[in-house]
């Protein structure tokens, strides 16, 4: 008979509803649907109808989806800058 491992990690975070933790393979991925490659951006925007100025929430993109991402957040007046994901701080998302 065997012991039971331990429980499943819990999420550190939600990116585009799926969870991530901080033993992701090859670190953080893509937030554009069904794309599992490495994020290698960090699109930072708010909707400044429900957050304040300096609030950010945080997509994730790879190089293939960055600009489909940002055009998204740019056309809603959303995207407030692009940055690659290593800059990304704890005061970010």
């Amino acid at each position: 008979m065997s012991l039971p491992g331990p429980g499943p990690r819990r999420p550190r975070a939600l990116c585009q509803g799926v969870p991530v933790t901080d033993d992701e393979p090859g670190g953080p991925i893509c937030s554009a649907k069904g794309c599992r490659a490495a994020a290698v951006w960090a699109l930072r925007w708010n909707n400044p109808k429900i957050h304040t100025p300096e609030r950010r929430k945080v997509w994730l993109a790879c190089d293939e989806h960055r600009a489909g991402l940002s055009a998204f957040l740019d056309r809603r007046d959303f995207l407030r800058d692009a940055v690659p994901v290593a800059d990304l701080t704890d005061r970010d998302g």
